[in-house]
């Protein structure tokens, strides 16, 4: 947990970018949600991008995460996707049958 960080940076169109770094686990789910939701309560982006290039694992709870932060951006009218997938995370995702929801947005 001591390495996981998040950070934000905002795009020219609008969007917001969640720079996410270390492993999404049981003990670091909830701070991403968190994350998400002030995120998108806050400004209110139509697009959030979760850059997830420093990413170096997921577990269950990380991926039902993920799911239950795009449902939390949706009730707010923003597109949550996630990008710069390693291979493992993409294996991860292709597994559980969420790649595409995660990778397309709305």
């Amino acid at each position: 947990m001591g390495n996981f960080t998040i950070s934000t940076s905002l795009v020219a169109d609008g969007s917001a970018v969640l720079h996410v770094r270390g492993e999404i686990d049981m003990a670091t789910s909830t701070e991403l949600l968190a994350a998400v939701v002030n995120e998108v309560t806050r400004r209110r982006p139509p697009k959030l991008v979760v850059d997830m290039l420093h990413v170096t694992f997921i577990d269950s709870n990380g991926l039902g995460t993920l799911l239950a932060a795009r449902r939390a951006a949706q009730q707010f009218g923003t597109a949550l996707v996630i990008r710069e997938l390693s291979d493992f995370l993409q294996r991860q995702l292709r597994i559980a049958g969420v790649y595409d929801t995660l990778t397309r947005g709305h």
